[in-house]
């Protein structure tokens, strides 16, 4: 009776449906930290953009004749470096970017015969702000701020195609664009963006005389310019 007894207290715990169950082991490791992993987009980072452009110019230039539109496309691509926090679900950060965008369009005078006019834009600089939101290792956002860029125009002879005069200089203006990215690894970003960039405009650029330019020409001019680029960055700090 009593061996019965003494065996009955040591038997396996019996369920519901009548098959035994086993008591949890004590010595059994358990992972520490078993929640979600949240990304952190905080810190400083920087990059490469490699894309494509399109620009529209208008200018008159005074003295010669009026030309109303210069459509350019072409590659856009270059460097980035900025600096972000996050806190919660918003980011906030700062970036400088240099954009090569080798915009450049002619059309042929209306009015004077075998006159040709070109404008080009280049070398862009944007220094913005950035607003964004994330999705652990996704964010989206917007940015703006100021601008500035090389625009040149030129007259020249339709044939042989000697230029007569030109004016260029840096002409400061405002930029806005939209982004996504996406952390591929913690400190590894892809994404895409779009930056919108005007009116870049000069209300009075001297043209310097090439050969037998008429004396006294000035343009004014105002210049737009929207590119998409793919975007890949290395972030110091944050990450997982």
């Amino acid at each position: 009776m009593l061996v019965a007894a003494a065996m009955g207290a040591h038997a396996a715990p019996v369920a519901a449906d009548g098959m035994p169950t086993r008591a949890p082991d004590p010595y059994v490791y358990t992972a520490p930290g078993d929640g979600p992993v949240i990304y952190d987009w905080t810190g400083l980072y920087v990059g490469g953009a490699l894309g494509a452009s399109t620009s529209r110019m208008e200018w008159s230039a005074l003295g010669i004749t009026n030309l109303d539109r210069v459509h350019g496309t072409g590659f856009a691509g270059g460097g980035f470096l900025g600096a972000q926090k996050q806190w919660s679900w918003l980011v906030l950060g700062a970036e400088v970017q240099y954009l090569w965008a080798g915009q450049s369009g002619s059309a042929n005078s209306p009015t004077f015969a075998n006159t040709t006019f070109t404008a080009s834009v280049h070398d862009l600089v944007l220094v913005t702000g950035k607003f964004g939101w994330n999705w652990e290792t996704i964010l989206a956002y917007f940015k703006g701020g100021w601008a500035s860029g090389d625009v040149t125009y030129r007259t020249s002879l339709t044939s042989p195609g000697t230029v007569v005069t030109a004016a260029g200089g840096r002409e400061n203006g405002w930029t806005a664009g939209v982004g996504l990215e996406y952390a591929l690894w913690p400190h590894v970003i892809i994404g895409v963006e779009y930056d919108y960039v005007a009116p870049l405009s000069a209300s009075a650029q001297t043209q310097v005389i090439s050969t037998i330019g008429p004396t006294g020409t000035s343009v004014s001019s105002h210049a737009d310019i929207q590119s998409v680029t793919a975007r890949l960055s290395f972030k110091f700090g944050g990450g997982s």
